[in-house]
């Protein structure tokens, strides 16, 4: 074991290829097989050829690799049935080692010593979707185990697996087998990554990793399915977030079928090359081929990669659950880890009603209905009297697992019950829960379960004394179970400890400090245990309360135990809400009952000896201390206080009431709520006491600080925000006839404009309206505004600042060309940067170096809003800058570190949301190298060419708008465009805002488009014969001979990392070829009515519809043109390849591409003169503005590719 694992350290080592492959290219004769029941059963060979087999490793091991695969892949029990020589399992193996040990003994030398694999495959059953059970398959590769470490393997390799639930058997059985026998080899377990992504079964290789992570084997890789090219990301993230040694194995590319006979696109070279970046670049640590993998293809990587050592690697695994889809990682971060309780029968009549029915159907649309409700892990028990809970815990898990995107949490009082959830869950579950109450003996049993099935674990704090209820109690059962279970291997991230939230409102005197007692507990466990989890069932805490006071009380509750440490709880999400919904006398008051607040008549006797005193409080011990003076009387119960807060009341009337609120308060509330009802007659009392101007500085513009300190920290959205600012414009309004004319409200003055080309001013009014709402003068000079009339414009209003927009990744260059100007006129104004195209690295890597000014990144409008109250309060904005930078860049960092995107993410809108990047990149990373060079991509030539339609241009008109709107991108619209993210909220406050609030606006917004024919559809496109000519697009006449245009397209440069020399012309037939391709091409609009009616909007300050309809119009707008490449790809006869889910389409689930001007494949928009020509989009109310841009906003342009191999790119 400690040779092949010391030799895994010092290098990376070299498995063999393909033992099918090789054997199909023997050609063997039916009869060598054993005859035609025994075709392609390469095991039976080991009994009538095993020359043949020994012949295989013979060619593998002559051109130098390290390790070579026993012939054992189908040598389960399983399948070795269906040949009908399931008794032989052991002695095939048995065999297989035995003879790749000889061959392998006779290469091996002290200097270079060889290993061998016992292979160990899928089979041909998937316990995940019922083929057989867990256990059938468990004890199905006990014999096949017991032969290959017989036999002398120095490995074991479980591999190719399609479905976590049989890696999971495989590994059961290799483990068994070391505690039986008392030895021990090294472990490999490999899945494989289909072409579209994920696992068989669905799973991501995120959750691959977080579901076999747990145990003990000693590498974890991907073989098989693809080649390396399509490995790429899920290979990479193996990488970056296994703590263990990572291997990879591709086939020899993709197979086809040529001439009869199965062919594999990669050469040895092309294989090894991309075999090799993933060792170089990624980290890998064993190499190796599958499929189509020849002794040439490994030969290549032992001469390039056989005597390197393994590059440095420091991933570390986010501590997670998974269900058999994805990984969710324990810690949240804008929120708690969210456990959803209702399909608990211990808690929920539904559920309960549901299970005495056997209705499973309408048992897994509950668990979809906690998914949706934002939980993170559904909790599962079936404990109920009467029925089987073992068998009800079969037929529920088995369903769950496949119809649930999220982990399960399996929860019982026995252990059996767990145990049969665990027999059908492929991802990484948590059990539910494990304690001392009946001795160790069981909550060893827990730990077993958990070691067998790699899950989590969830410890109550009980002894056998019972439930602990003092934090000194809690913490010392905490201790003595962390130490017991980390010594018997379970991590210490996957323990949960739960403290018990007891219930607090009985008016039993021993049950009053339960809660303090555990948030205290929390606090300690936190400090003394860090890497350990800490859950709660939240909800039993209000037991016996109204609906009303116990949304309340668990959401204070709730609130002070994450602040306390705890990361986890059971809760239903739709029944807890944010602090900011209550009003403080609720908050104030229940955090008195959490903590036990009461108040005591000080005036009390002392007790005597022998004498027993009642208390007069009812929830008082009816005993005192000897010699104690106690009180008689309790004067304050926050409990009766609380209960007669909500007495009445509803769960949905829950809302602050402002009206007795002091004026400045109530105004505040006003702005804060966005709330113009009763706003004049406010007003009105606060002019009876405060001058207009005060009013507007001292009281409105606080509650405007609120509001952004709420945007800032993710508690408000940005529609919300907007409302807040209507109603600061409309108290402006209506004070303004009471201003001294002399008096001035103006904190600042600001030139704002939307950079040179760029026709976006979507980003650039949000910052005017915020600016102008909180004391600031903005001079908005508008779209396409050249650099010379901003400077003229900041001279003449002697302004602070000036600020640049911009959304085009063409813009981020012109910015710094406007600054690099303002260097030469040494012109050093103070300069506020913004907008999609932009972000912080970019600025403050390129730009803030670049400036000999104060240079601000504002990533949104309260950033601006910020850049000028530094400024204009004699702030040091350089240092501010530097702050916020640093904060920046942490938050960056943390967001790797737990496999979250960075917040700008929620950003991206249009092209961008569909590529996923932020155009700044674009630019950080321009040339690396020519573009110029006419290297070609090895992208084929060999692809059938579908015949258009129609040749030429023609215009079409969509009356129907739902057409369009069901093609709308929702994330782009809502988070992108709306802005409504999720920010610091929990998933089930962000789902609420989004079904309460966003969906329905969406909805009237559509209705309202339909209704006043406020949005025209139009597209004009056109198909044309085309040939490529190196980096050129020939398109000729409808002749086919005569040269019409031709389009240049920049190259990868040979410099660029990763880059593979594409260029869109490689995707046609080349002049050479003498084929003539067709190329497509379409510009769609929906008309200048939508921004006529935008502008209309913003003047009339109504900035909260500005900002909706101009957003869907824009969104619709790149839905009409994801709606019409579709109908393009169907006229072309391509749309064969369609995903069916539209979330699929926005990542190009189709076959070929539609590329924009402007984006990394075609950068240059001075091309879009050429659809102009090609097209005549002035058919349909285009232009083309002198910067190349499409007038109106709301259009845009797209060469449309049939290449299979077509995708996004990008030019660096």
């Amino acid at each position: 074991m400690s040779d092949f694992l010391n030799l895994l350290q010092d290098k990376i080592i070299v498995f063999d290829g393909a033992m099918g492959t090789y054997l199909q290219s023997l050609d063997l004769p039916i009869d060598d097989w054993g005859g035609p029941a025994f075709e392609n059963c390469s095991e039976n060979l080991l009994y009538t050829r095993p020359d043949a087999i020994e012949s295989v490793h013979n060619a593998f091991l002559d051109i130098g690799c390290d390790v070579i695969e026993t012939n054992s892949f189908g040598g389960s029990e399983v399948v070795l049935t269906e040949f009908g020589i399931a008794e032989k399992t052991y002695d095939v193996n048995l065999r297989a080692a035995q003879l790749a040990k000889r061959v392998a003994g006779d290469y091996s030398t002290k200097e270079k010593p060889r290993f061998v694999a016992g292979s160990i495959g899928p089979g041909t059953k998937l316990p995940t979707l019922g083929h057989i059970t867990y256990r059938a398959l468990k004890d199905a590769y006990r014999e096949q185990v017991r032969g290959l470490v017989d036999g002398g393997s120095d490995v074991l390799i479980v591999e190719t697996c399609q479905d976590l639930l049989q890696t999971k058997a495989a590994l059961a059985a290799i483990f068994d087998h070391f505690a039986k026998t008392r030895s021990r080899i090294p472990v490999i377990a490999q899945v494989t990554i289909e072409v579209f992504g994920t696992m068989l079964n669905g799973t991501e290789i995120g959750a691959a990793l977080t579901a076999l992570e747990p145990f003990p084997i000693d590498v974890i890789g991907m073989n098989c399915g693809t080649g390396p090219k399509q490995m790429t990301d899920s290979f990479r993230h193996l990488c970056e977030n296994s703590p263990l040694p990572v291997s990879i194995l591709p086939n020899a590319g993709l197979p086809e079928v040529k001439d009869g006979q199965q062919h594999y696109d990669e050469t040895p070279e092309s294989f090894a090359a991309q075999v090799e970046a993933f060792a170089k670049d990624f980290g890998a640590n064993i190499v190796g081929g599958c499929c189509g993998t020849t002794p040439d293809h490994i030969k290549l990587l032992v001469e390039r990669l056989g005597s390197l050592s393994p590059k440095e690697r420091n991933a570390k695994l986010a501590p997670s659950a998974s269900s058999i889809y994805f990984q969710q990682p324990f810690t949240q971060d804008a929120s708690f880890l969210i456990v959803g309780e209702r399909v608990n029968a211990s808690g929920s009549k539904k559920m309960r009603d549901l299970l005495d029915a056997e209705d499973w159907d309408g048992l897994v649309n509950l668990a979809k209905s906690q998914e949706k409700e934002g939980a993170h892990i559904l909790d599962v028990n079936v404990d109920f009297v009467g029925r089987d809970g073992v068998a009800d815990m079969h037929e529920l898990a088995k369903r769950l697992v496949t119809n649930v995107k999220i982990p399960l949490m399996f929860d019982s009082t026995e252990w059996e019950k767990m145990e049969a959830g665990l027999e059908h869950a492929g991802g990484k579950s948590i059990l539910n829960s494990t304690n001392y109450e009946d001795g160790e003996e069981r909550f060893i049993k827990l730990l077993e379960l958990a070691k067998e099935f790699g899950a989590s674990i969830v410890i109550g704090l009980i002894d056998e004394t019972g439930m602990a209820r003092t934090a000194e109690d809690k913490l010392k059962i905490a201790r003595r179970a962390y130490k017991q279970a980390t010594e018997f291997g379970i991590e210490a991230h996957d323990i949960f400890f739960d403290p018990l939230a007891l219930p607090i409102s009985t008016g039993i005197e021993e049950d009053r400090k339960n809660a303090a007692e555990t948030i205290d507990s929390i606090k300690q466990i936190r400090a003394e245990m860090p890497e350990a989890n800490i859950i709660l069932g939240v909800s039993n805490i209000s037991f016996g309360l109204s609906p009303a006071a116990r949304i309340v009380l668990n959401s204070v509750f709730l609130h002070d135990a994450v602040e306390a440490g705890m990361n986890s709880a059971i809760v239903n999400a739709s029944k807890i809400l944010p602090l900011i919904r209550f009003n403080e006398h609720e908050i104030d008051t229940a955090r008195d009952l959490i903590y036990d607040r009461r108040q005591w008549n000080a005036d009390a006797p002392v007790r005597t000896e022998g004498e027993a005193r009642t208390i007069g409080s009812p929830g008082e011990p009816a005993l005192a201390d000897e010699g104690v003076r106690v009180p008689s009387i309790c004067t304050y119960d926050p409990l009766v206080e609380f209960t007669t807060l909500f007495e009445g009341k509803t769960a949905q009337s829950i809302k602050p009431d402002i009206s007795n609120l002091p004026i400045e308060e109530r105004l505040k509330e006003h702005i804060i709520e966005g709330e113009k009802i009763g706003l004049e007659d406010s007003l009105k009392q606060a002019l009876e006491t405060y001058k207009p101007l005060d009013i507007i500085n001292n009281i409105l513009l606080d509650g405007m600080k609120t509001v952004g300190d709420l945007f800032g920290s993710g508690q408000m959205q940005l529609p919300f925000v907007l409302q807040s600012a209507e109603a600061m414009k409309a108290a402006v309004r209506f004070l303004e006839p009471f201003l001294d004319r002399v008096e001035g409200i103006e904190k600042g003055t600001l030139v704002l404009a939307t950079v040179k080309g760029d026709v976006h001013d979507i980003g650039k009014n949000l910052v005017d309206i915020i600016l102008t709402n909180n004391g600031y003068k903005v001079v908005n000079l508008g779209i396409k505004q050249p650099i010379d009339d901003i400077l003229r414009a900041f001279e003449e209003s002697k302004a602070d600042a000036i600020g640049m927009s911009g959304l085009l990744v063409k813009s981020t260059l012109v910015m710094r060309d406007n600054l690099e100007l303002m260097n030469t006129r040494s012109i050093n104004a103070p300069v506020i940067l913004g907008g999609a195209a932009l972000n912080r690295r970019y600025v403050d890597q390129d730009l803030i170096p670049l400036y000999d000014g104060d240079l601000f990144y504002a990533r949104d409008a309260f950033d601006g809003l910020h850049a000028m109250d530094k400024l204009t309060s004699g702030g040091d904005l350089a240092t501010e800058t530097a702050e916020t930078t640093e904060k920046a860049s942490k938050a960056a960092a943390a967001a790797s570190v737990s496999n979250q995107a960075p917040a700008e993410n929620e950003d991206l809108v249009g092209e961008d949301a569909k590529l996923g990047v932020n155009a700044a990149e674009q630019v950080r990373k321009r040339a690396s190298g020519s573009t110029a060079h006419t290297t070609r991509s090895e992208i084929s030539q060999d692809v059938p060419i579908p015949v258009p339609p129609f040749w030429g241009s023609k215009v079409v008109e969509i009356k129907d708008l739902t057409k369009i709107f069901d093609f709308v991108n929702e994330t782009a619209l809502f988070k992108g465009q709306w802005q409504y993210k999720q920010g610091r909220m929990t998933p089930d406050e962000y789902a609420k805002i989004i079904a309460d609030e966003v969906r329905p606006r969406f909805e009237e917004l559509k209705a309202d488009a339909i209704r006043g024919k406020l949005l025209e559809a139009k597209v004009v496109y056109g198909y044309f014969p085309c040939q490529s000519e190196g980096n050129d697009l020939i398109i000729y006449n409808e002749d086919q001979k005569t040269e019409r245009l031709r389009f240049n397209f920049p190259r990868q440069p040979i410099e660029q990392r990763g880059g593979k020399n594409l260029c869109l012309a490689d995707y046609f037939a080349s002049v050479e070829s003498g084929k003539m391709d067709v190329v497509a091409f379409d510009l769609v609009t929906m008309g200048s009515k939508a921004s006529e009616h935008s502008a209309r909007l913003f003047a009339a300050d109504n900035y909260t519809d500005y900002l909706l309809f101009h957003g869907l119009s824009v969104e619709s707008a790149e839905a009409f043109a994801e709606m019409w490449h579709k109908r393009i790809r169907e006229e072309l006869g391509v749309a064969g390849q369609d995903a069916p889910e539209l979330a699929k389409l926005f990542h190009q689930g189709y076959q070929g591409s539609r590329y924009s001007f402007g984006y990394p494949a075609c950068p240059d928009l001075e091309e879009q003169a050429k659809i102009f020509e090609l097209l005549d989009p002035s058919r349909i109310g285009v232009e083309l503005s002198e910067e190349f841009q499409l007038h109106p906003e709301q259009s845009t342009s797209a060469i449309v590719l049939h290449h299979p191999e077509a995708k996004y790119f990008n030019i660096e």
